[in-house]
């Protein structure tokens, strides 16, 4: 068998598929005390063992895969030193609790967000905006209308 190409997707899609394991047995486990076979404790961590499971497989079989980012990784777009990025992202994360109490939850999510797209994920600002209009959405609509859950409004608004 020939080695991966990507070693640490590897590693995490076999942990990855472990974890599914030992969460389905969990679930078979808690199972024995439900009243029903759809609805109960067990419910949830069969749904994320299964999926924790396909998933690492997913990834187990792109590990084999050799892709161009492999053979030249990119950087950055801005900021090319690791530490540097690492710093940033640090000091990202305390405008951001300084942010929330100034703007909001909504505002300020979207605004690191953004940072972090960029800083983190390497994307150009045009993506990054998208992706972190698609996440505050994503998350005002989970917590505001499923979970009927205030956010922080800020001083601000």
């Amino acid at each position: 068998m020939r080695p991966p190409d990507n070693q640490p997707d590897f590693i995490g899609a076999l942990l990855s598929m472990f974890l599914g394991v030992v969460i389905s047995f969990e679930a078979y486990r808690l199972e024995a005390f439900s009243t029903s076979l759809y609805v109960g404790d067990h419910t949830l961590p069969a749904i994320l063992g299964l999926l924790f499971f396909m998933l690492g497989g997913v990834l187990l079989i792109q590990s084999f895969r050799v892709t161009k980012e492999a053979s030249s990784p990119n950087p950055g777009p801005l900021f090319p030193g690791k530490r540097l990025r690492l710093l940033l992202c640090f000091l990202f994360l305390l405008l951001y609790v300084w942010l929330l109490g100034a703007i909001g939850y909504t505002m300020a999510t979207l605004f690191v967000s953004f940072a972090f797209f960029i800083l983190i994920g390497s994307y150009r600002w045009r993506t990054s905006i998208v992706y972190s209009v698609l996440l505050t959405g994503g998350l005002y609509v989970v917590f505001i209308y499923s979970l009927h859950i205030t956010l922080p409004g800020g001083d601000l608004f």
